[in-house]
């Protein structure tokens, strides 16, 4: 009974804490927690490699390049032993299938990405490290909801909405680190990702390393491993198609 009263009362006084805060003040608070605003703003590329196991056939590993400068991305996705390539500049947005059988030399078939694919796929570029960088001039707007309980911590979530996506931030109350975050697309799919361990890269910046992903067009829960490099330099060339 006392511990339930203590952590009723944490939880009022947090409230009573924060109650003026708005969102800036919450995105503030992570970088800070992260590595500082400067370090952030120094960004101007990354690489992000990741694996997604579910125990299934179709666990896959892959590969996020990103230049900020040359506004490119290049994604390979590598699953069972194949890669399947999505690039994007500013003038073109395609993707790589492999052909033939594995004991062959790869040949890639490129296409373009439709409109849809191509808005996704740049979308990626842009919010794939932090959906609220320069969430204003991405014609995103930020709205504090408050402070919440998730599984049993106090946190606070943050809505941005854009044109085709949602997002609902969720952030530790006393570290400030980004626990937990919801993406709804316009086609109805909901990816829930929920972040447990974070690591600080050479460059000074913490991110998340160990998380969790689940879809709700795939329906099953799959552990994400995850590291990030910043600014290695990137030419421009790798984002041609």
């Amino acid at each position: 009974m006392k511990k339930i009263s203590f952590i009723f009362g944490l939880f009022f006084a947090l409230i009573l804490q924060v109650q003026a805060q708005t969102a800036d003040e919450i995105f503030d608070r992570y970088y800070n927690a992260t590595g500082g605003t400067e370090l952030w703003k120094g960004v101007n590329s990354y690489i992000i490699k990741q694996a997604f196991v579910a125990n299934a056939p179709t666990d896959f590993t892959q590969e996020t390049k990103v230049s900020v400068a040359n506004q490119g991305i290049l994604k390979t996705k590598t699953i069972l032993k194949r890669d399947f390539i999505y690039g994007a500049n500013p003038t073109e947005a395609y993707f790589r299938v492999p052909t033939g059988s594995l004991d062959k030399n790869v040949v890639y078939e490129t296409k373009d990405l439709s409109d849809k694919d191509k808005a996704g796929l740049k979308r990626e570029m842009t919010d794939g490290l932090l959906p609220f960088i320069d969430y204003a001039k991405k014609g995103y707007i930020a709205t504090y909801v408050g402070l919440k309980a998730d599984n049993g911590k106090p946190v606070h979530q943050i809505e941005l909405s854009g044109k085709d996506v949602k997002y609902n931030l969720f952030f530790d109350a006393t570290t400030y680190l980004l626990s937990k975050l919801k993406t709804n697309l316009a086609s109805g799919e909901e990816i829930t990702q929920e972040f447990t361990t974070y690591t600080k890269a050479p460059y000074g910046i913490s991110y998340p390393s160990a998380s969790t992903y689940y879809s709700s067009v795939e329906k099953r829960n799959t552990k994400v491993t995850t590291t990030v490099t910043f600014n290695d330099k990137i030419e421009a060339s790798v984002f041609k198609k």
